[in-house]
């Protein structure tokens, strides 16, 4: 400033009044100093406004400070011809202190600004509606201020938003850049601050720079993701669309895109990603790329998505069908019952079942049909050949067929062999088969022991089992695990025999039977007392004619007191006087040997050859029955009647006779069994004490009967 006063003073001086002192008109004197009055009112660095008459002088306007405006006095006194000089209208700018200017920036780039400027020529240079009201002011530190004030604007332009303020000769800039280009370019601008300014970074930069990605991989029907999104894209736009497999790490930018198609391009992807079945996603600024596979729709509805971006887009697609390069093939595992299919699957294919068994099916069904026809004829053999099986595997592809598994015997190979020629030619057909069964003849045998039930061994005919044999033997405890002979399925006489042994079950001790492709052979032993003869007699009569049997006694006995537990009933036996009897316990009195009477009689009865008082060849085993009753009861203080009843055939008088000696025989075997004599009471009451009616069979039959009845003094009378 006082350079410049210095040069007006000596503008001035050399002016063009220097003649003045010459007599010439007012008029030029007046002009003359009006014209160096402007000079030096215009070479000021602030507003100045001087006005002439005649010879006088009045100024008004702004300087700086005291000493500009004594410079500026100075100046106006030196011209030529003035007489007076009147400068008190004359202001000087306040003082700043310190001399500050705060500019903000806003995201639109426009600046605003409080504080003071040094004058209207920096105002000026400054450029901006944002400076036009910000006040003058003095006390500027020194003349790089203004400087310093443009290259912090200059900074300030690189923030995305913020604030610069100089104070005196401190920069401060505090804000944010988007990115570290920017911010790099800020710095650059500061390193232009003037000698002896300092500078406080407050900056901080919103973005890393790295550009906007979005990569994705789609397979099981969830993704991997990663990438940036700007601000105005959410993760969650994936993350709602897709499940997500392992990978999700989708950064966020804090600024919303510069490129607006890069959000339509990244959308329309994700879009025509969800619409495929294995694919990889990358889009990028300016590209996007797709490969994998899908279904034919699908393809179609991502190439119409992707067809619709914008020409600044680059978009490489590189989708085939899913499945194209798949080899068809059908797994299967069956076990006679149900089957599990798996496999890759041509269009329309659906796996036949077995034998119109359930199939459940886990395979995949392509987009592309067997156009040959290979695979269907090999997977449709295959499935054929399986349901020949008891249980296998089947794997079957354009070209193979491999077949694993069990079958019955080698008899099924034929089947086999045409279940296979409907496979395609040149198809190559791999089997292993384990036969069951050799497709030699059923050899088994049975032995039973009345304490450990009975035993199967050896290999069954074809349709008969342990549990069917137990039935018709009437046997329930039955062990072994006998094989089967699945070639054959004659069973022979076996069933026919043992419905018939059924019968005499009870009285026999032990039972082997055998049966070959030769025949079959029976052994049987009987308990003690039982009757040997009338059992071996009904056996030869009754057996068929190809069962060989022998028949003997238990030799030799066991010694009285010998405990067992009977297999076939599951009681506790006594052997007592040369016969197995049930174990008994103490009884209480007539009712309780009354119960335990009827069950002998429910368990079986007590039978007599025709017009006999011999009993016939199944009645050992109850009369054992009733004797271990009749023992616990006689200890108990009873005793008993054996009554003989008979039908209405014949006379009255034979049936009473008859009635009396079966009674009789009855007793006998009670005593013979150690019934004390004295206890028992035989009577016949022949056909007077009916309970059914005679003129059925079944009701004669019913009357044919035993009775037993329990006194608590003794016997009534021995007939």
């Amino acid at each position: 400033m006082r350079k410049l006063i210095g040069t007006i003073v000596l503008v001035a001086g050399v002016g063009t009044l220097g003649y003045v002192g010459t007599t010439q008109h007012a008029a030029r004197i007046q002009t003359a100093i009006g014209d160096d009055a402007r000079a030096i009112a215009t070479a000021a660095p602030l507003g100045i406004q001087t006005a002439v008459s005649g010879r006088d002088l009045v100024v008004t306007g702004m300087v700086t400070d005291a000493t500009d405006l004594a410079v500026l006095q100075a100046a106006f006194e030196g011209i030529d011809g003035l007489r007076s000089l009147d400068i008190k209208n004359v202001e000087t700018l306040p003082i700043a202190d310190p001399f500050q200017i705060e500019v903000s920036r806003i995201a639109d780039g426009s600046f605003s600004a409080e504080g003071v400027l040094p004058s209207d020529a920096v105002r000026i240079a400054l450029n901006d509606a944002a400076f036009d009201d910000v006040p003058l002011a003095s006390g500027m530190p020194d003349a790089d201020w203004a400087d310093a004030l443009q290259g912090g604007l200059t900074a300030l332009s690189q923030l995305n938003e913020g604030q610069m303020t100089l104070a005196n000769r401190n920069l401060t800039l505090e804000g944010a850049t988007r990115v570290p280009a920017d911010y790099e370019k800020m710095l650059l601008a500061i390193e232009t601050l003037p000698e002896g300014y300092t500078f406080e970074n407050q900056v901080t930069v919103l973005d890393d720079g790295e550009p906007l990605r979005l990569s994705m991989t789609l397979l099981d029907g969830a993704v991997d993701a990663t990438g940036k999104f700007p601000a105005d894209m959410q993760p969650e736009e994936v993350s709602e669309r897709f499940d997500i497999r392992d990978q999700f790490e989708i950064e966020q930018s804090v600024l919303t895109a510069a490129d607006p198609d890069w959000l339509n391009a990244a959308r329309a992807g994700m879009e025509a990603l969800a619409g495929l079945i294995e694919a990889d996603l990358v889009v990028e600024e300016g590209a996007l790329t797709i490969t994998g596979v899908g279904s034919p729709d699908g393809i179609a509805k991502a190439q119409s998505l992707l067809g619709g971006l914008p020409d600044s887009y680059s978009v490489t697609t590189e989708l085939g069908v899913w499945g194209a390069d798949f080899e068809l093939r059908l797994d299967m595992s069956w076990d006679g019952n149900s089957a599990v299919a798996e496999g890759t699957y041509p269009l329309d294919f659906t796996p036949r079942s077995p034998e119109g068994a359930t199939v459940t099916d886990t395979g995949r069904v392509l987009f592309l049909p067997d156009d040959i026809g290979d695979f269907t004829a090999n997977a449709n053999a295959g499935v054929e050949a399986l349901a020949l099986l008891d249980s296998g595997t089947l794997s079957a592809t354009q070209t193979s067929i491999v077949l694993t598994g069990e079958a019955a015997s080698p008899r099924i190979s034929a089947a086999l062999d045409e279940a296979l020629v409907g496979a395609a030619d040149g198809t190559e057909v791999s089997r292993a088969v384990t036969f069951l069964d050799d497709g030699s003849p059923a050899a088994w045998s049975l032995n039973y022991d009345v304490e450990s039930g009975a035993r199967i061994e050896g290999r069954l005919p074809s349709g008969l089992d342990t549990e069917t044999i137990g039935e018709a033997l009437g046997v329930t405890q039955l062990t072994g695990t006998p094989g089967t002979a699945l070639e054959d399925d004659d069973i022979g006489t076996s069933l026919e025999s043992f419905e018939i042994l059924s019968g005499y079950i009870r009285e026999i001790e032990q039972l082997s039977y055998s049966i070959d492709s030769t025949g079959s052979a029976l052994d049987l032993v009987v308990s003690s007392g039982g009757n040997v003869d009338l059992i071996a007699a009904e056996l030869a009569e009754n057996l068929p004619q190809d069962v060989s049997f022998s028949l003997s006694v238990m030799d030799p006995p066991p010694e009285d007191g010998t405990k067992r537990t009977n297999a076939l009933s599951g009681v506790d036996e006594v052997y007592t006087n040369g016969y197995w009897l049930p174990s008994i316990g103490p009884v209480a009195g007539t009712t309780e040997c009354d119960a335990h009477t009827l069950n002998v009689f429910e368990r079986g009865q007590i039978g007599f050859l025709s017009s006999s008082a011999r009993f016939d060849a199944t009645s050992t085993s109850t009369v054992n029955a009733l004797a271990a009753v009749a023992l616990a009861c006689v200890d108990a203080g009873l005793t008993l009647e054996v009554g003989g009843h008979t039908d209405a055939t014949g006379s009255v008088l034979a049936n009473e006779v008859l009635s009396a000696n079966r009674a009789n025989s009855v007793r006998t075997a009670l005593i013979e069994r150690g019934v004390p004599a004295e206890n028992i009471t035989a009577v016949g009451y022949g056909q007077s004490e009916p309970i059914a009616d005679n003129e059925t069979a079944e009701g004669r039959a019913a009357n044919r009967r035993t009775d037993i009845k329990w006194f608590t003094a003794g016997a009534v009378g021995n007939q």
